[in-house]
């Protein structure tokens, strides 16, 4: 698994496809990507990554404006909710700052 980076995109008319959207411009916007590119914001997802029925691995990120505190409760919600309504397994969670 490729490790995803939090960075802003320097470069006018970079854009993803987001999902069921149009092309998203990313010029400006703080964005997760890996070594093929950008493919999350707090905006819109894209549809390279996006969760589809053949997805067998997913990395959930939960973005705190206000610091790490309480979120250990939110990375266990979605654990659950990932559990019952997902078949998730083996599911991992941390807290980074």
């Amino acid at each position: 698994m490729s490790k995803a980076r939090l960075n802003f995109v320097r470069d006018a008319g970079e854009t993803y496809k987001g999902i069921g959207k149009y092309d998203l411009n990313l010029e400006g916007l703080p964005l997760f990507a890996d070594a093929k590119g950008p493919h999350g914001s707090a905006t819109s997802d894209s549809e390279r990554t996006m969760v589809t029925e053949n997805t067998k691995r997913v990395l959930a990120l939960i973005v705190s404006f206000g610091g790490p505190n309480g979120l250990e409760q939110w990375n266990q919600r979605l654990g659950e909710l990932l559990t019952a309504h997902a078949a998730g397994k083996a599911i991992e969670s941390c807290v980074q700052s």
